[in-house]
C-alpha cells in the first residue's frame, strides 16, 4: 500500500529528537520506505557537521544582555515576535562575519590548491621515496628549498597535533618551483604542506579539496601555502591555524 510521504514538519521533529518514543518508532517505519526523506535527513546531518567544524568554538559565546533582556521582557505578542526575528537575524550576521574573519570568503579553489592536492595524492602513498631530503637533514633541506623556491622557507612544527616532519622535496610549478613538506603521525597517517610563490596578495584560510581529502590554503608575503590531508575539517583547521601563525 502506498503511504503518504513524510512532511518537513515530521522530519524536523524527528531530526530534533522531539517525538515521543511511540511516534518516533512509527515514523522510522515510514522512513524506511521513503528514500527522499532519508536523503534529506542525511543532508541536514552533513550541514550540521560543516557548521560545527567552522563555528564549533563559538558554541559557548554569550548572547548579548540587551538581546536577552529584549526577548525576555513582557511585550505585546507581535512586538515580541518582531524582536525575536531581529535577534535571530543579528546573530546570523555576527556568526557569518566571524566565519568571514576566520576562514575568508568562499571562493573556487585556486590553481595552487589543485596542484597541492595532486602532489599530495602522488607522494603520500610512496613507501621508499616519500621525500627527497629527510627531516634529519633539516638545515640542508631548508637552505636548498629556500634557494630553489626563491624565498626563505621552513616547515612549521605540527608535533602538538601528533604529526612529525618526515622531510621535503621540490616540484615544478609552472614558471615557479614549489616545495612539499610531508608529516606523519604514529598511526601512519600523512599530511602535506605545499609552498609556492604566487603573485596574488595575502589571504586568510580557505577550505578546498573534496570530501575524501580536505585542504586549507592561504597566502602571505608572496608565497602560497596549502595544508592537505584526509582529516576532519576541524583537525585540519587547527593545524593550519598553527602553521599560519608560525609562518607569519
Amino acid at each position: 500500500m502506498t503511504q503518504d510521504p513524510l512532511s518537513d514538519e515530521e522530519l524536523i521533529a524527528y531530526f530534533e529528537d522531539a517525538l515521543p518514543p511511540a511516534e518516533r518508532a512509527a515514523l522510522e517505519a515510514r522512513l524506511a520506505q521513503d528514500p527522499r526523506a532519508q536523503a534529506l535527513l542525511l543532508d541536514w546531518a552533513r550541514q550540521n557537521e560543516d557548521i560545527r567544524a567552522l563555528y564549533g568554538d563559538m558554541q559557548e559565546d554569550v548572547v548579548p544582555a540587551r538581546l536577552r533582556d529584549a526577548l525576555c521582557a513582557p511585550r505585546a505578542p507581535l512586538l515580541r515576535q518582531a524582536l525575536a526575528a531581529s535577534a535571530v537575524l543579528m546573530l546570523g550576521l555576527v556568526v557569518g562575519w566571524a566565519g568571514h574573519a576566520r576562514l575568508g570568503d568562499p571562493s573556487p579553489a585556486p590553481a595552487l590548491a589543485d596542484a597541492a592536492l595532486t602532489a599530495h595524492r602522488t607522494f603520500v602513498v610512496e613507501v621508499v621515496h616519500p621525500v627527497e631530503v629527510p627531516a634529519s637533514q633539516r638545515d640542508h633541506m631548508n637552505s636548498w628549498m629556500s634557494k630553489r623556491i626563491g624565498a626563505p622557507v621552513s616547515p612549521p612544527d605540527l608535533s602538538a597535533s601528533g604529526f612529525a616532519l618526515m622531510g621535503g622535496r621540490i616540484l615544478p610549478a609552472g614558471k615557479w618551483v614549489a616545495g612539499l613538506y610531508m608529516y606523519e603521525n604514529s598511526e601512519g597517517q600523512r599530511i602535506t604542506l605545499y609552498v609556492a610563490p604566487q603573485e596574488e596578495g595575502n589571504s586568510t584560510l580557505r577550505f578546498a579539496g573534496d570530501r575524501q581529502t580536505e585542504s586549507l590554503h592561504w597566502a602571505k608575503g608572496g608565497l602560497g601555502f596549502v595544508l592537505t590531508g584526509a582529516l576532519a575539517r576541524e583537525d585540519l583547521r587547527q593545524m593550519a591555524t598553527s602553521a599560519y601563525e608560525q609562518l607569519l
